[in-house]
């Protein structure tokens, strides 16, 4: 005898690897009927060819049940014996056989013979074949003795029917089979109760799992004693008193996903986020009560995140490694469950997600791309379990004006919420100091959301400066209204950012100085960083992210970098499909950890960074890793003369000195080897100086490159309100670039 996990003593034969099944069968006063549930079994796995086991558990029998259990534990290699020392109750025998299986999958069965051993290969090839959460045997009418325990058993399925809002056939069946990890989740509960074998399926679907149901044989008990007494007043006390509380549990407050808590849970090492004082408080409570009223499908749990994640930058980077890891195992099991496309690029790849189990196990799938999604958005990349009352539909415009549609739920937006508040203290702001934002407010959008938005607005003390538009007229409004507001922080587009700051250098205006200015959607050239940040007398903190994922990565104090939301994202820099060495440009991969009712795993977001060491610690004392310089789009890079590579960004470099001739300027590419330099012209611009730009633009992209002159009194902003500096419509894959740039070298 050896003694168990959870002072149970534990007996068994040899290990047996790659289990497939695990059958858990609680046993109290079941000696009689031991022998033949174990032979039966035995004989399913063997006609099937299933690697299984037996998990016997004595839950405090007064029989002979802890001597048959040992007996048929030591002749057969596949059983194993787990003992309470006195009676503990249904719940808990799962809970011992579960701690002992080894199993991918697990089946509870009663040991009494009335579930049929032969069905429980019914309910494996049912969840295998249906990619369900969760497989309950709907115990038969055919042949079933329809005694007083029957009708009881029928009018308490039609009560948590009605009470839960189901509509299942045999809502309290405890014969149910699903991977281990879905029943340790299904298991796990707040309130103590009684008999929660018969809440198992009523916590299934709480939790979100999916559930199928697979009519088997019921039959009667021949041999054995239950624990049902005759007249089972007790029990159907307990009973009601069990439905009270799983009615508050799993209905009226439902205990949602906190996805970083349980990792979080005993790290009391790590700081905790300041809470709110005085009127600071009384605000953030006004908020976060009425966010259904102000937020997208954004509910008060945003703030249990926000709390977390506060915690959670101060993780060494190790844990955060762990943390991702523990995620990503989650996020592709479901990919492979209940994503059509994931699962049949795993088949045609030969893997099974649990393959899938660190950050370097990623490689080993394929990249996604804008065209996969387009593709196979509405064929087989929603989840089959999504729930349409939590998912918000995401347009955007696209690098080249195509629509791009994806879709994310509840959770996702959530977490990305919280991620945006905790990037914002990083400058210094606090909740309920003034902000300012350079963005377009309203465009597209219903007169509903218009409200919300307004609403989210005054809470939070924010103003809109119009951004979709910026002339020499709007600039000194925009300015006066900056400095009447006094905002602590200010956020918007970057090319905003250097007009304002372009203006009031020229104007000799007193800089507004907010405690921070956070900067995005577009690239950010440190000779313009240095102009805005002198301009507006404070520090830049730079923000990349889009309208897929919002917020990626950010800057904080240190400026060294930006640093992942890696809670939410893991983030891949890849050249020629491989890791980027430090220092390098490769092009931005992202994978979505929070989105399940459409997960982009490996996504190719069409966008080039400079990779960094993951070794290299930020002075700021954060653990999450960081993306160096953001270079622009794929979309952007240009392609001269002689097979000459440009990025977008580096146009930005090249323009600098001639802002006194050329106010604006955009590249655009319709065919490789030649270009069209649109320009607007400012008041001392001449034929020399523009001779001379082409001159060294012709240095970079090879001296054969065509370039046409294109004079235009505006450059046009996309639908977001953002201004392309360089426009390519020739197909670039920066990885297939990158590995035959390569193989040149190599040969």
């Amino acid at each position: 005898m050896v003694e168990g996990k959870g002072g149970g003593a534990v007996t068994g034969g040899a290990d047996v690897s790659d289990l497939a099944l695990s059958v858990v069968a609680p046993c109290y006063n079941e000696a009689r009927n031991l022998g033949e549930l174990v032979l039966r079994l035995n004989k399913v796995f063997a006609h099937k060819g299933l690697a299984g086991e037996i998990v016997l558990v004595n839950d405090g029998s007064r029989d002979d049940t802890g001597a048959v259990i040992d007996r048929l534990a030591a002749e057969n290699a596949n059983v194993v014996g787990v003992h309470h020392p006195h009676n503990r109750g249904i719940e808990a025998g799962w809970r011992s056989g579960l701690e002992r299986a080894r199993g991918e999958y697990v089946c509870f069965i009663d040991a009494d013979l009335q579930n049929v051993p032969e069905d429980v290969w019914r309910l494996y090839r049912e969840i295998r074949h249906s990619h369900a959460d969760l497989v309950q045997g709907c115990r038969s009418t055919i042949g079933r003795l329809k005694d007083g325990r029957y009708l009881l058993s029928r009018g308490l399925n039609l009560v948590l029917n009605l009470l839960f809002g189901m509509s299942a056939r045999d809502n309290k069946s405890g014969f149910v089979l699903a991977r281990r990890d879905t029943l340790a989740d299904v298991l796990a509960h707040r309130f103590r109760y009684a008999y929660y074998q018969t809440l198992v399926r009523v916590a299934a679907e709480a939790k979100g799992y999916t559930v199928r149901e697979v009519e088997t044989l019921f039959e009667s008990r021949l041999l054995g004693e239950s624990f049902m007494p005759r007249l089972p007043v007790g029990v159907i006390a307990r009973s009601m008193v069990d439905l009270a509380r799983g009615f508050v549990e799993f209905r009226l407050r439902p205990q949602r996903e906190r996805p970083l808590a349980e990792f979080l849970a005993g790290r009391e090492d790590l700081p905790r986020p300041s809470p709110p004082r005085g009127w600071r408080r009384l605000l953030w409570r006004t908020f976060f009560a009425t966010m259904p009223l102000h937020a997208w499908m954004i509910t008060r749990r945003a703030e249990e995140h926000y709390h977390d994640l506060a915690r959670t930058q101060w993780l060494p980077p190790p844990a955060v490694r762990e943390l991702q890891e523990r995620r990503l195992r989650k996020l592709v099991l479901h990919a492979y469950r209940h994503v059509a496309y994931y699962r049949e690029r795993m088949a045609a790849l030969g893997l099974r997600p649990e393959q899938i189990a660190t950050l370097d196990d990623l490689a080993r799938l394929p990249l996604l791309s804008k065209e996969d999604v387009r593709e196979h958005l509405y064929f087989d990349l929603l989840a089959d379990n999504k729930d349409n009352r939590q998912v918000l539909k995401i347009t955007t415009s696209g690098s080249t004006g195509e629509p791009f549609v994806c879709y994310a739920d509840r959770g996702q937006l959530e977490m990305r919420w919280a991620a945006t508040l905790r990037s914002m203290e990083w400058t210094g702001y606090r909740f309920g100091d003034r902000q300012a934002r350079l963005w377009h407010q309203t465009i597209g959008m219903t007169w509903h959301q218009v409200l919300r938005e307004r609403l989210d607005a005054w809470l939070s003390r924010r103003i809109f400066v119009p951004a979709f538009e910026m002339s020499e007229n709007d600039v000194e409004r925009a300015l006066g209204r900056l400095r009447s507001h006094q905002p602590v922080l200010v956020d918007g587009y970057a090319e905003c950012f250097s007009y304002l700051a372009d203006y009031a250098r020229r104007r000799r205006l007193p800089a507004i100085r907010p405690r921070g200015i956070i900067s995005s959607a577009q690239v950010l050239p440190d000779e313009h960083r240095s102009a805005i940040e002198s301009a507006f007398g404070t520090h830049v903190f730079d923000k990349y992210g889009s309208r897929e994922f919002s917020g990626i990565a950010y800057e904080c104090d240190a400026h060294q970098g930006h640093h992942v939301v890696a809670e939410n994202y893991v983030v891949e820099v890849l050249t020629g499909g491989r890791p980027t060495p430090p220092g390098e440009v490769g092009e931005v991969v992202v994978t979505d950890l929070n989105n399940f009712c459409m997960p982009l795993i490996r996504y190719r977001i069409g966008d080039l960074a400079v990779a960094m060491d993951p070794a290299e610690a930020c002075p700021c004392g954060r653990g999450l890793p960081r993306l160096g310089r953001i270079e622009g789009r794929v979309q952007s890079m240009i392609l001269g003369a002689a097979g000459r590579v440009v990025p977008g960004s580096l146009f930005l470099h090249l323009f600098k000195d001639y802002n006194h001739a050329i106010r604006q300027f955009q590249v655009v590419q319709d065919a490789a080897g030649s270009v069209t330099l649109r320009i607007v012209k400012a008041p001392r611009f001449d034929d020399a100086i523009l001779a001379e730009a082409i001159a060294v633009l012709r240095r970079y992209l090879g001296a054969e490159t065509r370039i046409d002159v294109e004079f235009v009194d505006t450059i046009p902003l996309v639908r977001t309100g953002k201004r392309q500096v360089s426009l390519s419509r020739v197909r670039i894959d920066f990885q297939e670039l990158a590995a035959a740039d390569e193989r040149g070298r190599e040969g």
